[in-house]
């Protein structure tokens, strides 16, 4: 909207308001309309693509805004992810989440709707000597108590 290069020191006064309000509006909306002989550092915000741009003397470049000032630091998904933090469950989708590392602490309970199924026959243990399970329900009533080498029904 503004003509950037006016006013100048030989603008008539009533050209000099007109000009130096144009100026003002420009600066208030963000250039609402595009300016006319934009300053080399002049920034906007492009609301076609709601971003905001930094002229850089020729063209109007995308700005990356930090995370502390509201943005995600990142002029990509992967970059925004790194910026804010994010790790890899991050980006999977909730009916394939692949975990495998760390732990998960805070439960009482934990529902399984499929059983745990090993990868290979006879590789695995559930629990440990250290770390045993106090009952052990299967099928219809058969119980495996803790620290007792029997079976027992019930």
């Amino acid at each position: 909207m503004a003509n950037w290069s006016n006013p100048t020191i030989t603008s008539q006064y009533d050209v000099f308001v007109n000009e130096a309000k144009d100026r003002d509006v420009d600066s208030a909306t963000l250039f609402l309309a595009a300016p006319t002989n934009p300053v080399v550092g002049m920034v906007r915000f492009n609301r076609t693509t709601k971003i905001f741009e930094e002229w850089s003397g020729t063209a109007w470049v995308a700005l990356v805004l930090g995370v502390t000032g509201g943005g995600t630091g990142g002029n990509s998904g992967a970059a925004a992810g790194i910026a804010l933090g994010l790790g890899s469950m991050a980006y999977q989708n909730s009916n394939a989440v692949n975990i495998t590392a760390g732990s998960i602490t805070g439960l009482t309970t934990l529902t399984v709707t499929t059983g745990p199924i090993p990868t290979a026959d006879n590789t695995y243990n559930l629990g440990a000597l250290a770390n045993r399970w106090k009952n052990v329900y299967i099928g219809t009533g058969l119980v495996i108590p803790y620290g007792v080498d029997k079976f027992v029904t019930s």
